[in-house]
């Protein structure tokens, strides 16, 4: 089954979901719409992608969950 990374807005509780991760510059791009999000089928891809939110300082203001579609 595929899953996608949910956000949460710490602050405004606004919610999305993650469409991509640009390591480079520091930030993730958004959709709100769960079809348009960055589809997972291997754990250890979704794992990877989680640490790079973390490291790339985005759980500060956010908090993130894998949902399955």
């Amino acid at each position: 089954m595929a899953k996608v990374i949910k956000w949460t807005n710490k602050f405004s509780k606004e919610e999305g979901y993650v469409k991509g991760i640009v390591r480079a510059e520091g930030h993730f791009e958004n959709t709100y719409d769960a079809a348009e999000a960055k589809t997972f089928s291997r754990a250890c891809d979704v794992s990877r992608a989680m640490n790079t939110l973390e490291a790339i300082g985005e759980c500060e203001n956010n908090e993130f969950e894998v949902v399955e579609l």
